[in-house]
């Protein structure tokens, strides 16, 4: 028996001496690979302007379709506060269901498969808040107190698995005495199945 290319090129599989097939493998991680397919994408809050110290929902994303979402990167970006002093901080909620980022609907700026080439989209709600927007129910997931802004940060969570019917929101609580920072947030995502 004869083992030749599904490519009708002619090539035929090699035996060693060991009778063993000689074969040459490319691995990719899971993350390589589903951007190769055209199911990684990048979500982002665009630009917000915060002008008070109190606690804003920024970004809530319900996954409305039937694979998973994997969120691999939480990210921010925060300008400089005026007047601003002392730690913020930055809240990541599971499952959060209402509030006037989810009544609001603003869509987010950015939602893009990161193929380029790819016309996939997710299955989702993704939506933007601004000064004072809430974001009620669900638990909190993560805190990270940040000492000051003027840069971007990146919480590493390891893969947070968000199955169709749940969501995550992303609050921000700027430096007591803030009356005006620019910020943004954004998600890195992989939508598949296991």
């Amino acid at each position: 028996m004869i083992i030749n290319d599904g490519k009708g090129t002619g090539y035929q599989a090699k035996v060693d001496v060991n009778n063993r097939l000689q074969t040459l493998s490319v691995s990719l991680a899971a993350a390589q690979a589903s951007a190769i397919e055209g199911d990684t994408y990048n979500i982002n809050t665009g630009t917000i302007n915060l002008t008070s110290a109190n606690e804003s929902a920024l970004l809530y994303l319900k996954n409305n379709g039937i694979k998973d979402i994997h969120v691999t990167t939480i990210g921010y970006l925060l300008g400089n506060s005026t007047g601003g002093s002392g730690d913020l901080d930055l809240n990541v909620k599971r499952n959060p269901a209402t509030g006037t980022i989810v009544s609001g609907a603003n869509a987010v700026d950015v939602n893009i498969n990161k193929n380029f080439g790819s016309t996939k989209t997710l299955t989702i709600d993704a939506f933007k808040g601004a000064e004072g927007s809430t974001l009620t129910n669900g638990d909190i997931a993560y805190y990270s107190l940040q000492p000051n802004s003027g840069r971007a940060y990146l919480i590493n969570t390891g893969t947070l698995v968000i199955p169709q019917g749940s969501s995550i929101g992303i609050s921000i609580i700027p430096q007591t005495g803030n009356t005006s920072m620019d910020v943004q947030v954004f998600l890195a995502v992989t939508e598949y199945d296991l």
